[in-house]
């Protein structure tokens, strides 16, 4: 594989969900640890357990859109 190639795959990777491995829909990001999700899948996961599926931070909030100020807060 080339190199382009290579890089195209990584690309394509971190556009996918790591809780669905979907493509990102709706991506939103976690609180402060800044990883990133479906906006769905880690909205779910929070009302079970307040925790980032990646590094296991406690999720504060869920930024929706970095266009505008929703935010989603976990209690």
């Amino acid at each position: 594989l080339s190199t382009q190639q290579l890089d195209s795959m990584a690309t394509e990777l971190d556009r996918r969900c790591p809780i669905c491995l979907d493509t990102m829909d709706d991506a939103s990001y976690v609180m402060p640890c800044l990883h990133q999700f479906c906006f769905g899948c880690i909205q779910r996961w929070a009302e079970s357990r307040p925790t980032c599926p990646l590094c296991k931070r406690r999720v504060e909030s869920i930024l929706h859109s970095v266009r505008g100020p929703q935010r989603s807060a976990i209690s």
